[in-house]
């Protein structure tokens, strides 16, 4: 599949254009996938494609920027930036258009050309200020 920056410029490239079976083809059958924010835990690529999906439908626009790639042998650190307008449930969250933008990193690691492991860490404090003031 390719070197650590391959698989991660993927990664994104799948997140951007909304393709949860391609996210999932990135990730070795035995993996974890961790959202510290949300306390979410996944461990197949089946799962890790169903937790995506949701974001996308109740942010269909949501969409990554990557501002700074770091590679380490098969370890990757990702800092982005998340945007997107809630026009779906999310959690206790109603839809009403509402903007979000939120920064991150995520660290990835690789063996054998696919995913084994993801971790991503966010402040869930920001989203909910975003979304619960937009709402009221």
């Amino acid at each position: 599949m390719g070197s650590t920056l391959q698989l991660v410029t993927s990664l994104y490239q799948a997140y951007n254009d909304h393709r949860s079976d391609e996210v999932a083809k990135l990730y070795a059958t035995a993996c974890r996938h961790r959202d510290i924010a949300a306390g979410a835990e996944h461990d197949s690529p089946a799962q890790i494609a169903a937790g995506i999906t949701w974001l996308f439908e109740a942010l269909p626009d949501v969409h990554w920027s990557c501002d700074s790639i770091l590679v380490d042998g098969n370890r990757a650190a990702i800092t982005y930036e998340l945007t997107g307008h809630l026009h779906g449930r999310f959690g206790s969250y109603q839809p009403a258009g509402q903007s979000l933008r939120l920064a991150g990193v995520q660290i990835v690691e690789v063996s054998n050309d696919a995913i084994t492991s993801s971790t991503d860490y966010w402040d869930g404090g920001a989203l909910h200020r975003q979304l619960s003031a937009a709402a009221n």
